[in-house]
């Protein structure tokens, strides 16, 4: 069974919401193994009912059963997005529905790649971000952050044993993770253990124009080959038609840096084809797998304009492809926000390859 906090656990999370950081190593209630959604050992979340129907440009489908790595090389450090339903600021370490249904569709898929560390942390919830569109309240990231930070130290003592790390993250998750990365990982010992880093609706990573490092991480550089590891892939998707006048993810900057943009589908540049991974249509057949990898029907690329440096998702021609305009178009929650929500769901596929292509380096000089 996954290893996951349930409302009656509230009294043993009292004691670890009054640790910081600096005593973790002697604090009884924090990030103990009860508190991660999927853990080495615990993965139920992460390792099931993740069977997909490959579907074709051309309409070609092909059932595929979803099989974990058994023995992976390497592990994927997972943080989940704005995605708590609570009616507070903050969430609580309860690991809830729409927490587990998200973090099955964004991580669950690595773990055909790698071991899934996916830690629960006391976010800045929807209700809160509702509040802060509202102009009444604000996003902070400060105690989300210290859950994050916790959660790495624990697994780094615990897990880690020196096996290489992807770090995953969207939204929220990125932010933390990039901050997290800053202060723990960016020209420390534990830079080694870096295999990648995907920060997808990353707000802004900058870097000198024209520069892979410098500017947010001073050792990491931002990726521009499948193979390369220690780098890090920061990406937030627009449609290639999307017209607002400004842009919340990799946007313009003002400090003489510019917001990196790399394609999981074409790293070293241009366009790439998207493998793209949804969740079945409710009231589909019965014989039809939960979920479906779209391939040849979008591709995408890094685009720079006066609004920042985004990527642009196209649709392709073909008999699905008034449809998945559509249904693209519905998911844009927000002028400027562009395909938020699909981020990490347009390029899932890209993203295994590109871990495949970084397993295998790592193995060779590992």
């Amino acid at each position: 069974m996954p290893l996951r906090v349930h409302r009656s656990s509230r009294r043993a999370l009292h004691i670890g919401r009054l640790c910081p950081v600096s005593c973790f190593s002697q604090c009884t209630g924090l990030l103990q193994p009860i508190n991660w959604i999927c853990r080495a050992g615990s993965e139920e979340i992460c390792t099931t009912g993740l069977d997909f129907t490959v579907i074709t440009a051309d309409g070609h489908k092909t059932p595929q059963h979803f099989e974990p790595a058994k023995n992976p090389p390497i592990d994927c450090f997972y943080v989940y997005p704005t995605i708590s339903r609570e009616p507070t600021p903050f969430a609580d370490m309860t690991d809830s529905s729409e927490i587990q249904q998200v973090v099955k569709a964004q991580a669950g898929r690595l773990s055909s790649r790698c071991r899934v560390f996916a830690p629960i942390y006391r976010q800045t919830t929807l209700y809160q971000l509702r509040q802060s569109f509202a102009g009444t309240g604000q996003m902070d990231f400060d105690q989300p952050l210290l859950d994050v930070q916790a959660a790495w130290a624990y697994y780094l003592q615990h897990d880690n044993q020196g096996r290489g790390v992807v770090f995953v993250g969207h939204s929220q998750g990125s932010i933390l993770l990039q901050a997290l990365m800053m202060k723990s990982i960016d020209g420390t010992p534990s830079q080694a253990l870096l295999v990648s880093a995907f920060l997808a609706g990353d707000p802004s990573l900058g870097v000198p124009a024209g520069k892979s490092v410098g500017g947010t991480f001073t050792h990491i550089p931002v990726c521009s080959a499948i193979a390369q590891t220690g780098c890090v892939y920061p990406w937030g998707t627009y449609l290639d038609d999307d017209a607002s006048p400004s842009q919340i993810f990799g946007r313009a900057r003002t400090d003489g840096l510019v917001s990196a943009c790399v394609n999981p589908a074409a790293p070293s540049g241009g366009s790439g084809q998207l493998k793209s991974y949804y969740e079945n249509q409710p009231g589909s057949s019965a014989t039809d797998t939960p979920w479906v990898e779209s391939i040849g029907q979008l591709s995408g690329s890094c685009k720079t304009d006066a609004r920042g440096n985004a990527f642009r998702a196209t649709v392709d021609p073909g008999p699905w492809a008034t449809d998945t305009r559509a249904l693209l178009k519905k998911s844009e929650i927000r002028t400027g926000w562009g395909l938020h929500l699909r981020d990490i769901a347009l390029v899932q596929g890209n993203m295994l390859d590109v871990l495949d292509a970084e397993i295998a380096i790592w193995k060779k000089s590992h």
